[in-house]
């Protein structure tokens, strides 16, 4: 992992085992807004350098950001008027539930244009009720900045895989 991900990976883990109810694994949307109201309460604690925020589903604008994508979450400082776009981002995340590899894939397609137009350091992808995180199947050019998580329930615990790229190597992490 690169230093810059040492602050950001452990939030988003974090805030993926903080859901836990059965239900919120039954849906996308259920899920995405347990998980995104842990990463709010922890946002501040991460210590990220500016106002950072995390947004959901925000549009990027093809005149505005050079891009047409709606990344599920996104965690950033917001551009003033007229600045740059690109300067204080951290990281874009793409959920899913139950994701197959054709689906991932999409994500994955979806996370590269976002990291190559507004250069954000981090691309995530998160499998929801799976225990699959697809970063086997990543193809793209950015293998050094795209991390990938599985989160399921078993048993009434919540597990999560998270599997990155060092090098060309895979490397696969689960913890309960």
């Amino acid at each position: 992992m690169e230093q810059g991900d040492a602050v950001v990976v452990p939030l988003i883990t974090d805030a993926l085992r903080g859901v836990t109810h059965s239900r919120f694994f039954e849906s996308e949307r259920g899920f995405q807004a347990e998980f995104l109201a842990n990463l709010r309460e922890a946002l501040p604690a991460a210590g990220l350098p500016g106002d950072a925020i995390v947004e959901q589903e925000y549009q990027k604008r093809l005149k505005e950001h050079g891009i047409r994508r709606r990344p599920d979450i996104i965690i950033h400082v917001p551009t003033p008027p007229g600045g740059n776009r690109s300067q204080g981002n951290f990281a874009a995340l793409a959920l899913k539930l139950s994701a197959g590899v054709a689906k991932a894939r999409e994500d994955f397609a979806g996370l590269d244009a976002i990291l190559r137009t507004l250069d954000y350091p981090l691309g995530v992808f998160v499998n929801i009720a799976s225990q699959k995180t697809h970063a086997e199947h990543y193809r793209g050019q950015f293998s050094d900045r795209i991390h990938c998580f599985a989160v399921w329930r078993n048993e009434g615990q919540v597990h999560v895989r998270h599997a990155y790229y060092r090098g060309t190597s895979l490397v696969e992490e689960t913890a309960a």
